[in-house]
């Protein structure tokens, strides 16, 4: 479903009396609700950070892995990390380590074996002549190429490798894991210090998601009948971006048809009407 327009959002907040929109895709990290899997991740990668070296994080799309790392980032203590994310990552050798040059402040060198060596050496000293540990995020990584990933290890690479200089904080969906048994890339998964796959919701989670949502908006909570909320879970199968999907289908339904409430036959009739959902409507 396309985003609302601003004219709908209006009719939406003006039908149902929310102070904000609920299920919006656009929340602070800091303000995220907290599933007990991405509590538990939030918590691992916490420790991860003391161990260092290089860490992965998977999960099926829209479950919840980039705001998650986004508010591990924003916990970090500035004085102790100095966090190199990227906005956009290049599909080739050169144009990574461009941008990890960039990043890093670096003047630019027409040899990738220049912008590699600049990088590395870089990092190597980072820690010792400015305090913080560097550590490089890499979310969406599923679109790297082998040659990119495996520039990346050898950039780890260093004093054969009896220190973490810096570390390497990878995630994607579980198609990074097929990427990552690439056999040029052996060298890599034997390095890895830390992995764990972010799982969806649960129905507990799933209906104290709602209901997160809801309070938020300042509306009455139970909007959304319990046995509505369990046919949501089983529909998106706790997948945070589905229940926003299907979440918001089920408000507009819900404001199109006059009513102010949703109960589970409403619900069941919007996951059978919705293309992405249509087979798993009663």
């Amino acid at each position: 479903m396309k985003d609302l327009s601003r004219t709908q959002r209006q009719r939406l907040k003006s039908h149902f009396g929310f102070s904000q929109m609920p299920f919006d895709k656009y929340v602070w990290a800091a303000q995220m609700f907290d599933s007990s899997s991405q509590r538990q991740l939030l918590q691992s990668l916490e420790m991860w950070v003391e161990v260092k070296g290089i860490a992965l994080v998977t999960g099926q799309s829209g479950v919840g892995k980039s705001i998650t790392l986004r508010k591990f980032v924003q916990q970090l203590d500035d004085a102790r990390y100095r966090v190199i994310d990227f906005t956009y990552l290049p599909c080739t050798v050169t144009g990574f380590l461009r941008s990890l040059n960039r990043k890093l402040g670096l003047p630019m060198r027409n040899h990738t074996s220049d912008l590699f060596d600049a990088a590395q050496s870089h990092l190597a000293v980072f820690e010792k002549e400015h305090g913080p540990h560097p550590i490089v995020v890499l979310d969406d990584a599923e679109g790297l190429r082998v040659q990119v990933i495996d520039a990346i290890r050898r950039l780890t690479s260093y004093d054969l490798d009896a220190e973490n200089r810096f570390s390497v904080l990878l995630s994607g969906t579980e198609e990074v894991l097929e990427l990552l048994r690439h056999p040029d890339l052996a060298p890599l998964r034997t390095r890895v210090s830390y992995a764990q796959a972010l799982k969806p919701f649960g129905l507990e989670d799933t209906q104290n998601y709602i209901r997160f949502h809801l309070d938020r908006s300042n509306v009455d909570p139970k909007l959304f009948s319990d046995v509505a909320s369990k046919r949501l879970f089983q529909a998106s199968m706790g997948c945070p971006r589905s229940i926003n999907q299907l979440a918001i289908q089920a408000l507009i339904q819900t404001a199109v048809l006059g009513r102010d409430t949703i109960d589970a036959q409403l619900m069941d009739s919007v996951i059978a009407a919705h293309p992405f959902y249509q087979s798993l409507g009663t």
